[in-house]
């Protein structure tokens, strides 16, 4: 009897668990503050301004190595 009951307490509390995890993972996000925000979005601008890596390789002295 006891037997039986582990096989249906195992079940149970997986799903348990994944309630528990679905609704933590789906609760809604903590809004974000203005200055943290607009710091993010600096940070963001910085970053898309800087040239992108060339896409030839340098060449290489005679020993392979780059110049």
């Amino acid at each position: 009897m006891s037997s039986v009951l582990a096989w249906l307490l195992i079940p149970i509390a997986a799903v348990a668990l994944g309630l528990a995890w679905a609704t933590w993972r789906g609760r809604a996000p903590r809004p974000v503050e203005a200055e943290r925000g607009m710091e993010d979005r600096e940070r963001f601008r910085q970053a898309m301004e800087k040239p992108l890596p060339s896409l030839t390789r340098s060449p290489r002295d005679e020993d392979g190595f780059d110049r």
